[in-house]
């Protein structure tokens, strides 16, 4: 399975969406499924060809050193298997609410997934930065595409702190260049250790502030709650869920190809950075009353703890930040579903007003509860043993002042989650009569369910070995040159 079908196909049904809708509109009910089902079957495929083995793919046949190289190893394969996981429950939300209607709804959606499966599979420094900004643009017109005035506000803002991020990132690369005469991230692997100290410091610091604005760490987060809270439900879900996902899939790439033996110190920095992020995010979620911008700033929060897990530098630590961020994955999307159909249903997202839900929305409240006890980290659900690993990881390496962030970030959390429940299950009057959605249940309900599940995972070593060979796998820099140049 080549890894290149994975980038190919969603973009391809992306173009091929307008030719369905003039020539034969009422096919598209029918093609935009398929379409999104093809995406699924194929992503998961090329992940689990890039399991058993490294798979690669050469474009035009070219060698690495002259090519561009695709590649999928265990650690993108596992963010594939998040892409389209998280993707395919973005899509089964929106395909419930909107059907084949707004076409050009779909066609941004099959061309971010696409681009986001090209920054996981690509071996070229340059590439990634393509793949990444077609999926920012994508992202951008999803947050506005309501065209609502705080809708497009905040794909405005999105779009000029992407922008920025995107210019040190690209300046990074220039860098890189100038100074090595490579792309290929391979080579880069083992060049870059070879450069001036002080220019490879240049470099770390371009890319890391780069990808710091896209992922949205505190401090630069400014665009992440306008963006999460703004956008429609299903949106939301994705950008929280998978988006900032692939940010991390790069940093975790970059950071250990690159800086590992070179530049190790690069990695206090980004434990420093996801400190600030949880202590930051969870204060600034604890004072908001918008239920949507709160779970935003806890996605602020929560990638801090990722970003903890990937400044250990070990293979616990990026397991650790593995487990951490698919169970993110089902947690804030699962929120962001269910908090997006109450919102609705009861036409304000301010907290205090959502009162009594447990008695007219119970299904929807009782999945909120679970995903809710997941994030805080109540044992044993997922967030709890996410947790748990982080800490024992950090705690490893010496790292004391981030367990106890981690501790302290479980303690706030906890505040304002509790302060929602508890307005959902106190007496309130009924909301206006309404069906309850079935694929926005189905998916928050199938995700609640996942958090449970993987709350058990430590408990079976196979299935915890899966995510110990993520770490292991990640961490082997001479693997994944020797792999690239067939040796």
């Amino acid at each position: 399975m080549t890894p290149v079908l994975a980038i190919v196909t969603p973009l391809a049904w992306g173009f091929l969406i307008p030719l369905v809708y003039l020539f034969r509109k009422s096919l598209l009910k029918w093609a935009i499924p398929l379409f999104e089902f093809a995406i699924f079957a194929i992503t998961l495929a090329a992940a689990f060809s890039g399991w058993r083995q490294y798979t690669l793919s050469f474009l035009g046949g070219w060698p690495a050193e002259l090519g561009i190289v695709f590649v999928v190893d265990k650690l993108s394969a596992f963010f594939l298997v998040l892409v389209a996981i998280g993707g395919g429950g973005a899509f089964l939300c929106s395909y419930g609410r909107l059907k084949s209607g707004p076409w050009r709804y779909y066609v941004i959606f099959f061309l971010l997934q696409g681009a986001m499966n090209g920054v996981i599979v690509t071996g070229d420094i340059f590439n990634l930065f393509v793949f990444y900004e077609i999926f920012s643009l994508a992202a951008y017109l999803l947050v506005a595409f309501t065209m609502s005035w705080q809708a497009i506000e905040a794909g405005l803002k999105y779009l000029v702190m992407g922008t920025v991020g995107a210019f040190f990132i690209l300046l990074g690369i220039a860098y890189i260049f100038m100074a090595t005469g490579s792309l290929n991230m391979a080579i880069l692997s083992v060049s870059l250790s070879q450069i001036p100290k002080e220019t490879l410091t240049v470099i770390a610091v371009c890319l890391l502030v780069g990808l710091f604005i896209k992922i949205g760490a505190f401090p630069v987060h400014f665009w992440l709650p306008d963006a999460h809270s703004s956008a429609q439900t299903a949106v939301s879900a994705l950008l929280s869920g998978v988006v900032v996902k692939i940010s991390v899939y790069a940093l975790i790439r970059v950071s250990l190809l690159f800086f590992l033996e070179a530049r190790p110190n690069i990695f206090a920095v980004i434990t420093a950075v996801g400190v600030l992020s949880v202590m930051g995010g969870h204060l600034m979620a604890l004072r908001q009353e918008d239920i949507k911008r709160l779970l935003a700033y806890s996605t602020v929060a929560q990638i801090g703890y990722i970003l903890i897990g990937v400044g250990v530098g070990t293979a616990a630590g990026i397991t650790a930040a593995a487990f951490h961020a698919v169970n993110h994955m089902f947690m804030k999307a699962g929120l962001f579903i269910t908090a997006g159909h109450i919102t609705e249903d009861m036409k304000t997202r301010n907290i205090s007003e959502l009162r009594g839900l447990y008695h007219h929305r119970r299904g929807f409240v009782v999945i909120f509860t679970i995903l809710a006890a997941a994030i805080i980290g109540i044992p044993p659900l997922s967030g709890f043993m996410g947790k748990w690993y982080l800490m024992l990881a950090s705690v490893s390496a010496g790292n004391i002042v981030p367990a106890l962030a981690l501790a302290i970030g479980t303690v706030l959390s906890a505040l304002y989650y509790l302060r929602i429940l508890s307005a959902f299950y106190s007496p309130g009057d009924a909301p206006p009569a309404r069906e309850n959605p079935y694929w926005p249940f189905l998916v928050a309900g199938a995700f609640s369910v996942c958090c449970v599940i993987l709350g058990f995972a430590p408990f079976f070593p196979p299935l915890w070995g899966v995510f110990s060979e993520i770490g292991i796998c990640a961490m082997d820099r001479a693997g994944y040159v020797a792999a690239v140049f067939l040796e």
